[in-house]
């Protein structure tokens, strides 16, 4: 029983973790969740156009569990506003199922923080990750724990 406390306690500790550490981050002219999978289903212009127009939230969030799911490829397909913005989200998303990650959002979530495109897990560098979506000190700090 100690046991499944202290999990629960991390855990809690790194969901507020999160939540402060990307606090007040805005997608600005990013590309948006909606835009991303239209991107990854290599919708026209105009389809993008539309695709972008459904995602009205102002802050990551307020972005619906039922939208994480039916995009769980976007983060392959954000540029660095996007994903910044996104990330959290995914990442807090992922962790209320932790134990089986059976939406593979977790899984995505380490593939994409721990490979530059390209590249190998072993020839990756996570500054220049880090560099890449203008992570702050304390976004990097969450992140590593989330790691």
């Amino acid at each position: 029983m100690d046991n499944d406390n202290a999990i629960e306690e991390r855990l809690f500790r790194l969901i507020a973790e999160v939540k402060a550490a990307f606090d007040g981050v805005a997608r600005e002219d990013g590309i948006t969740l909606h835009e991303a999978k239209a991107i990854d289903d290599w919708k026209s212009p105009d389809e993008l156009h539309d695709a972008r127009r459904l995602d009205t939230e102002q802050r990551w969030q307020d972005v619906a569990g039922e939208d994480l799911l039916e995009c769980e490829s976007a983060l392959s397909f954000f540029d660095a506003k996007g994903f910044r913005y996104y990330l959290p989200a995914f990442m807090l998303f992922g962790l209320k199922d932790w134990e089986n990650d059976s939406s593979g959002i977790l899984h995505s979530c380490e593939f994409h923080l721990l490979h530059e495109s390209g590249k190998s897990l072993r020839q990756s560098d996570p500054a220049a990750i880090a560099v890449k979506y203008s992570l702050t000190e304390a976004q990097c700090k969450a992140v590593a724990s989330f790691l």
